[in-house]
């Protein structure tokens, strides 16, 4: 284009132009604003929703922040299995530290007898003007005799975890940085090193009495499908390639379901299992936690979502429910070995000749630790590779 008219006029149309340039500048840079806003407002309600609550679960959510939070181990809180909003009591056991086993058992057996008795009155004789039957009534609304009979086959005696669950904060030290990296490079919300808090309390030797073992308890038959697993080597004690294992199980589930409330139910269920009771529930979790009746489906499965969700709760803000909890110094973490036991050596002939071991010259076992510690060595030996085979992952 050919401008015919003067200097003057050419140098006003420059500065027109150069106003126009920067005006769009300015839009083009609040439209840039704009969709970063949008897009970040667009992340937050799905980051929000990647745990939902549902309303069916919020009582019981409450109920495990406070057993986390705010009973000690020397609290014994009796309740209804099925609503937990039905605390009936919370027995503080006189003395320090942790009760031992045969405590706790008393006491439970104890809360247990004297709650069964007191529904079985109120079933049988009605209620009496008495202010303990007036206030467990009271939860009912005015029950009916079958309501307290079904109460007193309900009962439940939890004990607190106040103390282990802020041991489990400080722990998370050690090891959250690792696990977050981990679970994200793997397209996982960081979040869900939660579950470890639920599982093992951040206790990176811990053993369950099932057989559930490392920070995120993988049993043998779940682990040895992502995890080297033997008698001399378990890489369930190995922080970090535990968690790349606990991570696919974890991404396998949520591509099978595409719900974290199914995923991390099948992370405690398994997947076969809480397949078939999500198919019976048309993939409805509430109504699947109110009417699906599977075998093992039992109280621990229907709130370990919620457990999670109320480990979450307490996770995200650990100064609220434990004031002063950041500034304390973490313990030391327990001392962990994957190698659990040397590996056995072959004769002192084959390790001259380099002869392979055959199948008919080898020892039935490497010998007890007596005999090794009198220094009688094996003859031969062969490297027995345990096979796994694909079980469900269940937690105890």
């Amino acid at each position: 284009m050919v401008f015919a008219g003067g200097a003057a006029e050419k140098g006003a149309l420059v500065k027109v132009c150069w106003r126009i340039r920067a005006a769009g500048a300015a839009v083009l840079a609040i439209l840039v604003l704009l969709a970063a806003a949008g897009g970040k407002a667009a992340a937050e309600p799905l980051a929000a929703e990647a745990f939902p609550v549902p309303v069916l679960l919020k009582p019981n959510v409450e109920f495990w922040t406070a057993v986390f939070t705010r009973y000690s181990t020397r609290d014994f809180v009796v309740h209804d299995r099925s609503d937990l909003r039905r605390v009936y009591q919370v027995l503080h056991l006189p003395g320090s530290g942790t009760p031992s086993r045969d405590e706790a058992a008393r006491v439970s057996d104890y809360l247990k007898d004297k709650y069964r008795h007191l529904f079985l009155g109120m079933a049988a004789g009605g209620l009496a003007p008495d202010y303990e039957q007036r206030r467990v009534a009271a939860l009912f609304g005015g029950g009916s005799p079958v309501t307290y009979l079904l109460a007193a086959d309900n009962l439940r005696v939890q004990q607190g975890l106040r103390e282990p669950f802020k041991r489990s904060l400080l722990l998370g030290r050690y090891y959250r940085p690792a696990m977050e990296r981990i679970l994200r490079a793997n397209g996982l919300p960081p979040q869900l090193t939660a579950l470890v808090a639920v599982e093992s309390g951040f206790i990176a030797n811990a053993r369950s009495k099932a057989g559930a073992v490392g920070l995120w308890q993988f049993t043998a038959g779940t682990g040895r499908q992502y995890l080297r697993i033997s008698r001399y080597f378990d890489e369930r004690l190995d922080p970090l390639r535990s968690t790349e294992a606990a991570a696919e199980l974890l991404r396998e589930n949520y591509e099978l379901f595409h719900s974290w409330p199914l995923a991390i139910t099948a992370y405690n269920y398994g997947s076969n299992g809480t397949a078939r009771a999500a198919r019976a529930c048309n993939n409805d979790f509430e109504r699947m936690l109110m009417v699906y009746d599977g075998r093992s489906f039992g109280f621990a499965v229907k709130n370990y979502y919620a457990e999670f969700l109320a480990a979450l709760t307490v996770q995200r803000d650990a100064e609220k429910f434990f004031p002063g909890v950041s500034r304390e110094a973490a313990p030391p973490p327990p001392p962990v070995t994957v190698a659990l036991h040397p590996r056995p050596r072959l004769s002192y002939a084959a390790y001259r000749t380099g002869a392979r071991p055959m199948a008919g010259q080898v020892r039935r076992r490497a010998g007890s630790a007596k005999r090794r510690q009198r220094g009688r060595t094996p003859h031969r030996l062969i490297d027995r590779r345990h096979h796994g085979h694909r079980g469900r992952h269940r937690r105890a």
